[in-house]
């Protein structure tokens, strides 16, 4: 019996510099007492059968089960290098791009977008959007869009992947602006978003 989600690779992008984090590995660092990249990795493992984690550092990751690897071929391009690098890696038509600093991510939106995406046709992503904000970066795309965006990124200046999406043929699921769904969306950009006690080991979080 397949699963709503047998054609798509979850992808974690966990591949920034951390800049806003001195530099600490902003995977690693704990909410709510545990390490972002593992609440993320134990919620998409219970949803998808291939995972990907876009990372220079892979030997970072090797205790936390049977994950696949993909580095940047298109380095400092931001998340569409770590986007294009997943296209190339996965062997799933589609992949499910999420952000390594998301550690709300809800079972239940994941799997309503999975299906919503399993009845369009020609669409080479599907970005959900609140009001008028997207999160590209909780998005399906089409892997074969890989020639596509690495011609993108050899020929423009402009690595965002908003600028990239106007070459595509982009849905959008629309989802109601609730407390629900923007818990799910919240990013952890610096320490100051940690809930809790501002942590004051972040410099030992990592491995």
């Amino acid at each position: 019996m397949t699963s709503p989600a047998d054609q798509i690779t979850a992808v974690v992008l966990a591949g920034g510099k951390n800049s806003r984090f001195e530099g600490v590995d902003k995977a690693f660092v704990p909410v709510h007492g545990v390490p972002m990249i593992e609440r993320i990795l134990g919620i998409l493992g219970d949803i998808f059968e291939n995972i990907i984690v876009v990372t220079n550092s892979s030997r970072k990751y090797q205790s936390m089960g049977n994950l696949g690897f993909a580095s940047d071929i298109y380095k400092n391009a931001g998340p569409l290098g770590g986007i294009h690098a997943a296209m190339k890696k996965s062997a799933t038509p589609f992949i499910f791009v999420f952000s390594c600093d998301m550690p709300y991510l809800d079972k239940n939106i994941i799997k309503s977008q999975i299906a919503f995406f399993r009845k369009l046709q020609n669409t080479d992503a599907l970005i959900p959007r609140m009001n008028s904000n997207i999160e590209p970066l909780h998005a399906i795309y089409r892997s074969a869009l890989a020639g596509r965006l690495a011609e993108f990124l050899e020929l423009s200046s402009d690595y965002s992947i908003r600028a990239f999406l106007k070459k595509t043929e982009v849905a959008y699921y629309y989802l109601p602006c609730t407390s629900r769904e923007i818990k799910a969306f919240s990013n952890i950009n610096t320490a100051a978003d940690i809930p809790g006690p501002a942590n004051s080991s972040l410099k030992a979080s990592g491995p």
